[in-house]
């Protein structure tokens, strides 16, 4: 049964048969016929690479980068029996195998995870143009797609329709609750999987009113994906805190980080023949519930990417023509974080100062797109502390400041 479905123009038909060829190589590698797969992130935004690396451990189904905690690269060993675990957690969660929308890009471990659980069901998958911008009406196109099919499948193996299943990270949720149709369509879905960060309470309470079963996820690609779901363990997942910062543990855990043996001891270890993995996230277990307080980093979380404000400033610092550089997350109510950007400018160089288009062009170039700064302060000087530190706070309220004017 197992088909990728998409949306009946030739763009979205050409990415459906990429995401296909993708599909059967993660196959392939789960079932130990062919090698691991690593996805890359394409050239152009929502674009993704697949390639076979010749450094992943033997057993391993898939290698993901990511941002990690630190917001610096790694690259994730996931196996195929830890991917098989999150798939068949995720399964016995939800009550069932389930056709799947697929809304992620697949370079990250949330969208890699919709094409695994499709394998261990035998489902199909309606691939959204990930290429296009994500739109309402996308979404409810595609969702209708994948309904009519799911029907047709039921009424030719004379069974019920299987249920209907999606990941989102926050900012698509809210969008799509922003619109009639898209509202309706959501409400096709036996779960609407929402991780990658905190979805805003208004959004929460929105789709709680518009009878959205939303299900919200924490995990990473160490853990092949979420294995908490609203705040409790799947089967066979175990998550404690250690000294504040939250462990988990079970055959979903995946690693180590390829070519980085230091980080892979300090966060991945085994006990009585289970694996586990120390995440840098702040927070408690209270009679089996999991709640998440902060980080251990200064990471800016946006739209569910992380990012490291030490590597973004770090790249401006080394432009030409400027003296100093503070990078900070400020708050927003549909992206969580954006990044915000003070720069002092080095006066009296003769060197041209970096416009704000040079700046997003090397931070795109070395970070990618989530790391470019949304808002930029030009002072004449960076705030600073009597110590001589920047003034965090006040610079947060100037990027506030200019966020509401914008």
């Amino acid at each position: 049964m197992r088909s990728v479905l998409t949306l009946p123009d030739d763009g979205a038909r050409t990415f459906g048969a990429h995401v296909a060829g993708l599909l059967g190589a993660l196959g392939a590698a789960q079932r130990g016929t062919g090698p691991a797969v690593e996805v890359l992130e394409g050239p152009a935004a929502g674009e993704f690479v697949q390639t076979f690396p010749q450094d992943a451990p033997a057993g391993t189904a898939a290698v993901i980068r990511t941002s990690g905690s630190t917001g610096m690269p790694k690259r994730t060993a996931l196996p195929a029996a830890s991917l098989a675990a999150s798939a068949a957690a995720t399964r016995e969660r939800l009550g069932g195998d389930g056709h799947w929308l697929l809304a992620l890009p697949l370079h990250y471990v949330a969208g890699l995870a919709v094409l695994s659980r499709a394998l261990l069901g035998d489902t199909r998958v309606a691939a959204l143009d990930l290429r296009e911008r994500f739109t309402p009406e996308a979404f409810t196109a595609a969702t209708r797609v994948l309904a009519d099919q799911s029907a047709l499948d039921a009424d030719l193996l004379e069974e019920a329709p299987r249920p209907l299943y999606t990941s989102l990270v926050p900012t698509q949720l809210t969008r799509l609750l922003e619109d009639d149709a898209a509202t309706e369509a959501l409400r096709s879905y036996a779960a609407v999987l929402v991780g990658g960060g905190r979805t805003p309470d208004a959004t929460r309470a929105r789709a709680r009113e518009a009878g959205i079963a939303v299900v919200l996820t924490y995990g990473s690609a160490e853990t092949c994906g979420g294995c908490v779901y609203d705040g409790v363990p799947l089967p066979g997942v175990t998550a404690e805190s250690l000294n504040g910062r939250l462990r988990l543990g079970g055959a979903m855990v995946a690693g180590p980080y390829l070519g980085d043996p230091e980080r892979s001891a300090e966060h991945f270890s085994e006990e009585h023949g289970t694996r586990f993995y120390l995440t840098d996230d702040l927070g408690e277990v209270t009679d089996g519930v999991l709640s998440v307080s902060g980080r251990v980093d200064d990471v800016i979380n946006t739209g569910g990417v992380k990012v490291s404000a030490q590597a973004v400033q770090r790249v401006i610092e080394a432009l030409p023509g400027v003296r100093g550089v503070l990078v900070i997350g400020v708050s927003d109510p549909e992206w969580g974080q954006r990044v915000g950007l003070v720069l002092e400018e080095a006066p009296g160089t003769g060197i041209a100062v970096p416009d704000d288009a040079t700046v997003a062009s090397a931070v795109r170039a070395a970070l990618g797109a989530p790391a470019v700064p949304r808002l930029v302060w030009r002072p004449a000087a960076l705030p600073r502390l009597g110590n001589g530190k920047p003034d965090r706070r006040a610079s947060i309220s100037a990027l506030e400041a200019l966020g509401r004017e914008a």
